[in-house]
């Protein structure tokens, strides 16, 4: 098995990305979106973290997070999602059986700087683009994308025509 070291550090901002198992598309449906959200809003309660920004495709999401809290431990948040996402995913479907909703493990990657930060940030909002589900970020509902915008982060017309040249070669799934 691989040893994998994660670092944990007080008050950082994380990089986050979380595939499905064999990338079965489970966030086509809008129920399960709605239970995402109600899974998550029920894990901050006992894991208290903020959502910088995100996006959710049908088969991963990314996230920008940081955990509240002295430790800084952003796996503790990751297991009780999938944990208790799965829990609550099989009973919405009635599955009785044993389900693996997950891949093994998360990416993560601790923010280092500006730069690090906005090539993450833009990359979470310009990543339904480059798998081809829209042409145009805004045009993504399940994506932090909309509320950047109407704060005057991203200009109208952002990542329409090409890809932003600083992401070009950035492949973080």
């Amino acid at each position: 098995m691989p040893n994998f070291r994660r670092y944990y550090v007080p008050n950082a901002i994380v990089f986050i990305t979380t595939i499905t198992d064999q990338r079965a598309p489970i966030f086509n449906s809008e129920d399960n979106i709605r239970l995402f959200w109600h899974t998550l809003q029920m894990v901050r309660e006992v894991h208290p973290f903020r959502l910088l920004a995100y996006v959710i495709l049908p088969d991963h999401f990314h996230w920008l997070m940081r955990v509240e809290g002295a430790d800084g431990n952003f796996s503790a948040v990751l297991h009780s999602v999938k944990r208790n996402y799965t829990i609550n995913y099989k009973q919405a479907h009635g599955i009785t059986s044993r389900l693996k909703l997950w891949q093994e493990r998360f990416w993560d990657h601790v923010i280092r700087d500006e730069c690090d930060l906005r090539n993450h940030f833009d990359y979470i909002h310009w990543n339904p683009v480059k798998h081809g589900y829209v042409q145009r970020p805004e045009d993504w509902a399940h994506s932090s994308y909309g509320f950047w915008f109407k704060r005057g982060y991203y200009e109208l017309g952002w990542g329409h025509l090409d890809e932003p040249a600083h992401l070009i070669g950035m492949d973080l799934e």
